[in-house]
């Protein structure tokens, strides 16, 4: 005997059969549609994220764009910190581009020795040349910057001379690496004998690790012909020219002008290297020592007063989203290198 249920009261059992099926297509159909929804909606995400990425990229490049024409705009002869390039925050905070923002920034060591944002680029010209800075330079520049022992700075500093260079002969008889080293190593990989090309390229250098190449990585370059604008390096990068503590700092002093902060609109700057030590003599005292040694930097031609290569680091930003974008650019508006993190 068939017990009917209240909802089929009246039914026949094949009416009810139907029914019960009508309504498991409906469920089915309704399960269905649940999920191509679904689908669709995480279609819809995807699209928007896949917009958002290319309206961010185009937001990047509008920066460097900008960038670009402010490098093409200067035509002197010389650069320094207050140059509309270095720090203007009316060209590089906050540009509107389409649906966001670009930012054209870099960090930034302020008379106290805390950080801070700027708005602009950095010259390349700044920071030593790896590829042309003596081994001397480079072993001083590691010293300073990371205050490692003396004689790990030096064998450091000649496993990257030697990395470079075409022979096989060591720069230092202990500490350095040729082909030798590098072939014996688990994973072994050659000695290259020819220039960096990308910076991280130094991590493969004998002694290099993470703790040295992040204190060492901002004033060190790939760029340039080796010269070291006086008007813009760090104190750092002076020292390992064999520049004094003392006379780096009095430089320094010179080109912050009365508000001691440099990057603003009192600096002094050099116009020439012929005029370094003339400018800085009128501005505070030189011992012969002194004298000396800012002559040996012009007469060796160490030293530059204007740059040629420039770091472009882009932020563009839509609300929440946002993406980051690395160029070296040179003063002509031509690109050395482009980068997305």
């Amino acid at each position: 005997m068939i017990k009917k249920f209240p909802l089929f009261t009246g039914l026949n059992p094949k009416r009810a059969s139907i029914l019960i099926l009508t309504l498991w297509v409906l469920a089915f159909l309704g399960m269905f549609g649940l999920y191509l929804n679904q689908g669709i909606r995480q279609k819809l995400a995807l699209v928007k994220n896949l917009s958002f990425r290319s309206n961010l990229h185009y937001i990047a490049d509008a920066g460097v764009k900008r960038s670009i024409i402010q490098l093409v705009k200067d035509k002197t002869d010389f650069d320094c910190l207050n140059d509309v390039w270095s720090n203007n925050i009316s060209v590089f905070e906050d540009m509107p581009v389409g649906l966001g923002k670009a930012v054209v920034y870099y960090e930034f060591t302020n008379p106290q020795g805390g950080k801070e944002e700027r708005y602009g680029l950095i010259d390349e010209e700044r920071k030593l040349n790896i590829n042309t800075a003596s081994r001397l330079n480079i072993e001083n520049l590691i010293e300073v910057t990371t205050k490692i022992e003396e004689v790990q700075a030096q064998e450091i500093a000649a496993a990257i001379v030697d990395w470079r260079d075409a022979d096989s002969e060591l720069s230092i008889p202990l500490g350095s690496a040729e082909d030798s080293y590098y072939d014996s190593l688990e994973e072994p990989y050659n000695c290259k004998d020819d220039n960096f090309q990308v910076l991280e390229e130094v991590l493969l250098v004998k002694g290099m690790n993470d703790f040295i190449f992040e204190r060492l990585k901002d004033f060190i370059t790939i760029y340039g012909d080796g010269k070291v604008n006086i008007n813009t390096a760090p104190l750092e990068v002076l020292m390992a020219l064999e520049v004094d503590e003392r006379i780096a700092e009095k430089l320094i002093e010179f080109r912050a002008g009365d508000d001691k902060t440099e990057g603003t609109s009192d600096d002094h700057f050099f116009q020439t290297i012929q005029e370094v030590v003339s400018e800085l003599s009128a501005f505070a005292n030189l011992s012969e020592s002194e004298v000396a040694c800012l002559e040996r930097l012009v007469s060796l031609e160490l030293i530059t007063t204007s740059s040629m290569n420039y770091t472009v680091r882009v932020r563009a930003e839509i609300g929440q989203m946002s993406r980051k974008l690395v160029c070296v650019v040179n003063k002509k508006g031509r690109f050395v290198s482009w980068q997305e993190p």
